[in-house]
């Protein structure tokens, strides 16, 4: 009867030990799945800040309400594999000279459709051209761009752009305005009343759409003499705007008063103290010390689509947690 106890007792612990193995090959089995899938998910990207920059911050985009999450879902369902439906991904950037360029839209673009494909006929090339691209009918990203010399919120308060932002039917709709705002005397309230205004705007128009904000780069501002014909007007001096600090923080505060999100730019190529030195260090800037050459926006372009990513990625791994 012994004899008999003892080999029960033998066989329910081989037994459970036979139940425990096999429990932790389909955990391990159902882990390396998720990590499988989360690797074929993921975008290795690296850091583009040059090195000689100071008083860096983090190339990421604040978010915390997550506005985001609708687009980067649709740029996952792109890399999934197993989702045979693949959409199209539509941006929109809306801006300054700075987005007239045709240069800063472009170098973010090319990245995304790199990595998400590209569903355009062609790519935005040259400062003549227009913004606005047709679609290939094929899966992947399409990136418009629409700017104005000298443009303020106030320059898009006007039913011919947001139709034209309207029909293009954005996912994403990327504000980079601020630059011109601050050129002047700044008055931080009219800033936010007529940011109020274009959000509105686009809210109604584009309902499906997310809103990231950008702050400007930084720059300088020169002061002329006063001459009644402007070819006799002389330079006085170039000072770095410190408005921009101001002017930042009221895009950064409006964004999260309105659960947008945001992309710190200001900031992140450092700040007050040295955003404008190391643009200027770098030989980033035009002659005016306001425009960019074509590194510069190049540059602007690369760090978005890092900070893009970096967000992008951060949101499949919480999808697969």
């Amino acid at each position: 009867m012994k004899q008999l106890f003892t080999s029960k007792i033998k066989f329910v612990i081989t037994l459970n030990i036979i139940l425990l193995a096999c429990t932790g090959f389909l955990f391990s089995s159902s882990d390396s799945g998720n990590d499988d899938e989360i690797k074929s998910l993921h975008v290795d990207t690296e850091t583009v800040l040059p090195a000689s920059f100071a008083g860096i911050q983090p190339n990421i985009i604040q978010d915390s309400a997550r506005s985001l999450s609708g687009f980067f879902e649709k740029l996952m369902m792109i890399r999934d594999i197993k989702n045979l439906e693949k959409p199209v991904v539509r941006i929109v950037h809306i801006g300054d000279s700075h987005v007239r360029s045709h240069e800063f839209t472009p170098a973010f673009n090319f990245r995304l459709t790199e990595i998400f494909g590209n569903a355009a006929t062609k790519f935005i090339e040259g400062y003549k051209n227009a913004g606005i691209v047709e679609e290939n009918g094929l899966p992947g990203v399409i990136c418009h761009c629409i700017g104005i010399n000298g443009a303020t919120s106030k320059n898009f308060l006007n039913d011919k752009y947001i139709y034209e932002i309207n029909k293009l039917n954005p996912d994403l709709i990327i504000i980079s305005l601020g630059t011109n705002e601050g050129l002047g005397r700044y008055d931080s309230i009219y800033h936010y009343n007529m940011m109020e205004n274009l959000f509105s705007l686009l809210k109604n128009h584009c309902p499906q759409a997310t809103i990231l904000y950008t702050t400007p780069p930084g720059a300088f501002k020169t002061t002329y003499s006063r001459a009644r014909r402007r070819r006799n007007r002389k330079i006085i001096s170039v000072t770095e705007n410190k408005s921009t600090k101001n002017v930042a923080s009221t895009i950064v505060q409006f964004a999260a008063d309105h659960n947008a999100a945001c992309w710190d730019l200001f900031n992140i190529v450092g700040g007050e103290q040295n955003a404008c030195k190391n643009w200027q260090n770098g030989n980033y800037y035009q002659k005016d010390k306001l425009h960019f050459i074509i590194d510069g926006y190049i540059l602007q372009g690369n760090l978005l689509y890092e900070a893009l990513i970096a967000g992008y990625n951060e949101y499949v791994l919480k999808n697969y947690e």
